[in-house]
């Protein structure tokens, strides 16, 4: 959606949510303030029901009586606003912000006017002076959507990516936002690896970043040249070796790379002895060897190591399964399932675990959420890797 496009769509609720209040009047007309509060509610009355012309012969008959009504003349705004009348909705909130120079609202309304009519250096001051005093959650998102856009069009990155961490912090499940965050994440990635290429060409950090570009893409076995090459040159990286031996298993179980991913992690231990992640790395390695009393020792220190880790009580509970132990194999899965809520495999684990104990409510909400997972992972893998196959 176009940045035009998206003001559009939220001007006619803009409207309805921000009416400025009929409370306001003139020192000089303090005689007829029973009369202005009567015609802004008309007015407000009007524009809510999609009356935009009687909406503005009432705001232009409060300005007779009071010339200097702001709320009159930023709602005449808003009135304009919501006929597409840009130019002149501009002048009419210009009026009232002279008459109030640290109106928030007006100042919000009229940057977002001067986006529509091109000023966009006059938008970003606008917008980015008011933006951070707004409580108005919708006018507050509209006005951070616009000046970030403006911003990572310009490509200035900082800035917008300044402003999106804002917007996350108070509409985090929100869409729009989430988009804007992938797409302002995504090029200062580039920025970053195109910097690295260009001051440091053959640097552990180059290779480093495009392992993980290319582990991104689903294409492991490139990766691993990667991290062979950042290795040779940084091999007490912290986080490279775990980062290698994920590679390694991506690519392939056969004994080989299990052996060699198997190294990887000892040595992300020796660099790090508190690394939870490579103890459960190395379980499941034992576990694809069919060697379930060392699998099960990784996982436990992996769980001492880090109480909350899913992936030892997974593990654990996996084994403790196969021993018939299903209450404490529910325990470690419903902790696991509060510790990663998203994990698939938890959910389908649990899902099989309450069917046999013929517990099938729970069942059906654990299968319920492994497939909404799968179903997403699946859409994910297919639109990102389209040329490998679903696991």
């Amino acid at each position: 959606m176009t940045r035009h496009a998206r003001i559009s769509v939220v001007i006619s609720y803009l409207a309805m949510a921000l009416l400025f209040s009929p409370h306001g009047v003139g020192q000089s007309n303090v005689s007829h303030a029973a009369e202005v509060k009567g015609y802004l509610e008309q007015g407000q009355t009007a524009l809510k029901d999609n009356r935009p012309e009687e909406a503005a012969q009432a705001y232009r008959a409060v300005l007779k009586i009071d010339p200097v009504n702001v709320e009159a003349r930023a709602n005449l705004g808003i009135v304009a606003m919501v006929q597409g009348n840009w130019g002149e909705a501009a002048e009419e909130l210009q009026r009232a912000l002279k008459l109030r120079p640290s109106h928030r609202k007006v100042q919000a309304l009229l940057g977002l006017c001067e986006v529509h009519l091109g000023r966009l250096e006059d938008a970003v001051k606008l917008l980015s002076s008011s933006f951070p005093h707004l409580e108005d959650p919708k006018l507050r998102r509209e006005v951070g959507l616009q000046l970030l856009e403006i911003w990572h069009q310009g490509g200035e990155l900082e800035k917008a990516n300044a402003v999106l961490g804002q917007l996350q912090q108070f509409y985090p499940t929100d869409a729009t936002v989430l988009y804007a965050a992938y797409r302002v994440h995504t090029d200062l990635a580039f920025q970053a690896v195109e910097s690295l290429a260009l001051t440091a060409p053959d640097s552990a950090q180059l290779h480093r970043a495009l392992a993980e570009h290319m582990v991104n893409a689903g294409h492991a076995q490139d990766a691993i040249g990667e991290y062979r090459k950042a290795l040779a040159s940084s091999p007490g990286v912290p986080g490279l070796h775990y980062e290698f031996g994920e590679a390694i298993l991506a690519d392939s179980h056969l004994e080989a790379s299990l052996a060699e991913a198997q190294k990887e992690f000892a040595a992300a231990l020796l660099l790090n002895p508190t690394d939870a992640r490579s103890e459960c790395k190395l379980g499941e390695i034992e576990l694809w060897r069919s060697s379930s009393a060392t699998a099960f020792d990784h996982y436990e220190r992996a769980l001492k190591l880090n109480p909350e880790q899913a992936c030892a009580k997974l593990g654990l509970a996996g084994l403790l399964i196969e021993e018939g132990k299903t209450q404490q194999a529910l325990e470690y899965l419903q902790s696991a399932a509060g510790a990663d809520p998203y994990n698939a495999q938890v959910h389908h684990r649990l899902a099989v675990l309450y069917r046999g104990m013929g517990r099938n409510q729970e069942a059906d909400r654990e299968l319920s959420a492994f497939q909404e997972l799968e179903k997403v992972q699946s859409q994910l893998q297919k639109a990102l890797h389209p040329e490998q196959p679903s696991n």
